[in-house]
């Protein structure tokens, strides 16, 4: 990593000339993929190459609880045209999903119906449309715009490659992972979001400038602070780990037993039954259910909230595997999908299982190596 790269990044946040949030977004998404979707980029000779779908996916997600909230609250200054009150392009498509998902449990319903490949069909053609909307903002708008402060030209840091035609079919992740096109970043960028994209994303950065810049236009309501808690919100997934829960429950009441993942300790009873995330949900907020693992209470405070040291691992692998066997024939749709998305890519593999286990070695020792978190030898 170079310092020219870091004065660059630092020029670009401080000078890069701004009327909307969508230069905070962009890099907030593009820092988050740089260090958790490794596993799709492609490098090609000093770029980076990534599936643009995953910008559109965290965009929804970070524009959500904004556009949610009980007041409005501006992404951009005032402006009027013909008496009008201008808003971001996809605004008002926007309000549509979540007025729609009013009726039920908002943001977390529809990640979690997301996750699943279970988008309502009298919903799906809106939602879809309303992706498109957002890949067009994102490519046409930021990616076009970010950098000219350092290098006085459009489209300087990052280049986009649209796919073929989005086909108007249901609305799942693998739809946006391949059908939503690729986009680049210098290989130097990548790597200060892969290594640094926490400090990054710290308070004095990102987040920090979103929340200031929309903070202007609010009148002092909301204030600094709840703007700051509004952008760091999160669809809860919970709902995942109860549904494992309640899978293991059901394994131990027909067997009796049931062995712990990190030990092979028997656990005999529910209030002994803990589901462990093997990658902390703190240090990767991740519920997916391959990250789900049965644990004997006893170890699982043990364990605490530190990450699996790779030499555990592989003593473990046939535990973990024989979970995430069960698993996927439970939940065969879903748990194929979270794997390929967070773990292996949508590569052609002969073993998916034993190729999402080399990955998640390859995610582990990043975060203990590189990443510097504590790490657990069971």
């Amino acid at each position: 990593m170079s310092v020219e790269t870091f004065q660059e990044l630092s020029t670009i946040l401080e000078t890069d000339s701004t009327d909307n949030t969508y230069k905070y977004a962009l890099l907030r998404a593009v820092s988050e993929i740089c260090q958790k979707y490794t596993h799709l980029m492609d490098i090609k000779g000093d770029l980076v190459w990534f599936p643009t779908g995953l910008i559109v996916e965290k965009w929804l997600l970070y524009y959500w609880p904004i556009f949610e909230y009980e007041n409005f609250i501006p992404q951009m200054p005032e402006r009027y045209l013909r008496s009008k009150r201008l808003r971001l392009s996809f605004r008002n498509q926007f309000q549509k999903i979540i007025t729609y998902y009013k009726k039920g449990n908002g943001l977390s319903q529809f990640y979690n119906e997301y996750l699943n490949n279970e988008i309502p069909s009298d919903i799906n053609d809106q939602l879809l449309d309303l992706m498109k909307k957002i890949r067009y903002s994102i490519t046409r708008y930021p990616m076009k715009h970010l950098g000219y402060s350092v290098y006085k030209k459009h489209y300087p840091i990052f280049s986009f490659i649209p796919s073929d035609k989005i086909p108007r079919q249901s609305v799942t992740r693998e739809l946006l992972i391949q059908k939503f096109g690729r986009f680049s970043i210098p290989l130097e960028y990548f790597k200060v979001f892969n290594i640094l994209g926490g400090f990054i994303l710290g308070d004095q950065s990102i987040l920090m400038q979103w929340a200031e810049f929309t903070e202007k236009f609010t009148d002092k309501r909301p204030t600094f602070s709840e703007i700051y808690n509004l952008l760091n919100q999160e669809p809860t997934t919970e709902r995942q780990v109860q549904k494992i829960r309640n899978y293991y429950e059901k394994i131990l009441l027909d067997q009796g037993e049931l062995k712990c993942t990190w030990s092979g300790k028997l656990i005999t009873s529910d209030n002994q039954l803990h589901i462990d995330h093997m990658i902390p949900f703190s240090k990767w907020k991740n519920n997916d259910l391959w990250n789900l693992v049965p644990t004997h209470n006893s170890v699982n405070n043990k364990k605490k909230d530190r990450i699996p040291s790779l030499t555990l691992l592989e003593e473990r692998k046939p535990n973990i595997i024989e979970h995430w066997l069960k698993v996927e024939a439970k939940y065969p749709q879903q748990f194929i999908s979270e794997i390929k998305l967070s773990l292996v890519g949508y590569i052609k593999t002969e073993d998916l299982i034993d190729t999402a286990f080399s990955s998640l070695i390859d995610k582990v020792d990043f975060l203990i190596n590189s990443r510097k978190y504590l790490y657990w030898d069971g």
